[in-house]
């Protein structure tokens, strides 16, 4: 009778581990084995949704996918979207989903880490450029003393932060950080709380118009980052004293940068 029950147990437990197994290829369904194994080599898989259906790049039934789908039915609007694939770094493998979690919870909110990150600029041929000159956080949209990152021991469901940020192609800009959260997800969406401008003086984005949000979604093999922006009330290109300005293309390379940003402080 004993050992029928340990049989038992052992078959629940199994049966339990097996339907909590998040693979690649369970999160994001929609992408075909060559994709996939294009993300496992490290590649960036990038869309915009002017030219594709965007959905396949982001984890099904996330805040990141609810997001989207709201971001795709706003009119006179454009989205651009990568996914990159996080193997854990070697001390993470020993931490609980819980515990993981919270590192990648402070990770996120490391904002003042971004100074000094860089982007490739075509005007500059191609080459690095630095992206953010300045970078911390506000007690309020009107204040301008910096403050320290936070730094938390749980994960809340939801969580809300104002944000100074100077950077080389818009200039300074106040930005709202509202956090989602969920067992294995951490979603973060920035909207521009103030007019964002090119070269300081010619209006690119209104108040509100930009968001770029940010997802992580634990899986078995590592972490799915979705990085995505979202423009509304623009065309894809704006001309500036002659010059084309590619909004896709610069709001990848800006997701692009803060991925690779997260990617790096993620393994210190």
């Amino acid at each position: 009778m004993i050992s029928k029950r340990i049989f038992f147990l052992l078959f629940v437990l199994a049966m339990t581990l097996s339907l909590s197994a998040r693979s690649i290829e369970d999160v994001v369904p929609g992408l075909t084995s060559e994709r996939i194994d294009e993300l496992k080599d490290g590649q960036i898989l990038n869309g915009k949704s002017f030219q594709e259906d965007v959905r396949r790049l982001v984890p099904v039934g996330s805040i990141a996918m609810e997001h989207l789908a709201a971001a795709l039915d706003k009119p006179e609007s454009f989205t651009v979207v990568s996914l990159t694939f996080i193997p854990y770094p070697d001390y993470m493998y020993s931490m609980t989903e819980e515990e993981r979690q919270v590192t990648i919870f402070n990770t996120m909110r490391s904002i003042s880490t971004q100074e000094g990150i860089t982007y490739i600029s075509h005007r500059a041929g191609n080459k690095p450029k630095i992206l953010i000159e300045k970078s911390w956080y506000l007690e309020t949209p009107k204040s301008r003393s910096s403050m320290a990152d936070p730094v938390s021991t749980s994960v809340p469901p939801t969580a809300e932060y104002i944000v100074y940020q100077k950077d080389s192609s818009f200039g300074s800009n106040i930005y709202r950080y509202r956090y989602s959260t969920s067992l294995t997800e951490i979603f973060v969406n920035v909207v521009n709380l103030e007019t964002m401008r090119v070269f300081g003086i010619f209006k690119a984005v209104d108040t509100e118009q930009l968001a770029i949000a940010m997802s992580t979604t634990q899986v078995d093999e590592g972490l799915l980052l979705v990085a995505m922006a979202t423009i509304e009330g623009r065309d894809p290109e704006v001309k500036v004293l002659g010059i084309s300005v590619d909004l896709p293309s610069s709001f990848t390379r800006r997701t692009t940068a803060l991925g690779e940003w997260f990617v790096n402080q993620l393994k210190r």
